[in-house]
């Protein structure tokens, strides 16, 4: 026995035509939420650059609102606007490059004390005589001076373990701090790194 299915009036099964519809709604609801979410970002968007005592009191939750075309930014446009800020510098860093001047210089005399006081306070800090001073460096505040001391020492003596050390003192030659910037053997000592 065939099976009998019930036509509309333009002779279409009454079932697609109910799916039909039953898609056509949900599309259309999904349709309006997406627009109402635009809407919703665009006017969020519009309220936060605008100052607070400016912004139109709130309407009701409930109330619903179409969007307005006039009110829809494009998304290129939504999207500068919210990288914006990540772009500006910031003051700050550069009153600070600008403020750095260069360095007064010093008499050889008051460089070669600087570089007898590193040594002194180095020697007594590590108990370990200073082979030699490899750099001085006058800066705003004081002197920064890096320093070679024998770490261990091996027959043959180019086997001798050997430590860079960078120290530095204030203005009144007085220690601030010291580090340990690489060690090395001697017969490697001008490969650098190691």
């Amino acid at each position: 026995m065939a099976e009998v299915t019930e036509r509309d009036s333009n002779g279409q099964p009454l079932e697609a035509v109910v799916n039909a519809a039953k898609i056509a709604a949900v599309s259309a609801a999904v349709g309006a939420a997406a627009a109402a979410a635009k809407a919703f970002a665009s006017r969020r968007n519009h309220h936060d650059h605008e100052p607070e005592d400016e912004q139109p009191d709130e309407e009701p939750q409930d109330a619903v609102q179409e969007p307005d075309e006039e009110d829809e930014e494009p998304e290129e446009q939504r999207d500068e606007v919210q990288r914006e800020p990540d772009r500006e510098p910031e003051p700050e860093d550069e009153e600070q490059e600008e403020e750095e001047e260069p360095v007064e210089g010093a008499a050889p005399g008051d460089a070669q004390n600087a570089a007898g006081r590193a040594r002194e306070q180095l020697e007594e800090l590590l108990g370990k005589p200073v082979e030699s001073v490899s750099s001085l460096e006058r800066t705003h505040d004081g002197w920064v001076a890096a320093l070679e001391v024998v770490e261990l020492s091996r027959v043959p003596e180019s086997t001798d373990v050997l430590a860079s050390y960078e120290i530095e003192l204030d203005e009144g030659l007085d220690f601030r701090r010291y580090q340990q910037v690489r060690r090395y053997t001697r017969s490697r000592a001008d490969s650098g790194d190691q």
